[in-house]
């Protein structure tokens, strides 16, 4: 008989314990602000689609006390504009962040067509010389991503 009240007692623990992990693992996490931008290449947006694709990736800047463990990443669309996202949610947390961007003409044909229309500076977060707080309530253009094209190349090469 006190075996079976021991039993019941480690159940009982066991089912409070696995509820909390639970409820901790579906946590809302924290609180996401929507950002949006526009990417633009040499004053123009850029005109992504078929033959030209790139995303934008911020990168949480710790330094400056932002925590974060997500990068949050967002697709550049036909029009040059860009959504965030943190994991499968619209948005991202607030502070400050290294952004990094990867922007290449490409062939639906051939997926080893790879040709980088920014530089390679642009995908380092420490020498991309791109940063922004994302905040709550932004003003418009707050997140728009200005790039220059690659130099070209020099003659005689």
């Amino acid at each position: 008989m006190m075996s079976a009240i021991r039993s019941r007692g480690r159940a009982s623990l066991l089912l409070v314990l696995a509820g909390a992990i639970v409820a901790a693992g579906c946590s809302q996490g924290p609180k996401l602000v929507m950002v949006r931008g526009t990417v633009y290449l040499n004053g123009k947006p850029v005109q992504a689609g078929e033959t030209v694709t790139g995303y934008v990736v911020f990168h949480a800047d710790p330094a400056k006390g932002n925590t974060t463990m997500e990068d949050v990443k967002a697709n550049i669309e036909a029009d040059g504009s860009y959504r965030l996202y943190t994991r499968d949610k619209e948005g991202a947390p607030l502070g400050w962040y290294f952004v990094t961007v990867e922007l290449a003409r490409t062939s639906p044909q051939d997926p080893y067509d790879y040709k980088a229309m920014i530089s390679e500076r642009y995908l380092d977060k420490t020498k991309s010389n791109l940063a922004f707080e994302v905040v709550a309530k932004p003003e418009p253009g707050r997140y728009d991503v200005k790039l220059e094209g690659k130099d070209p190349p020099a003659k005689g090469k």
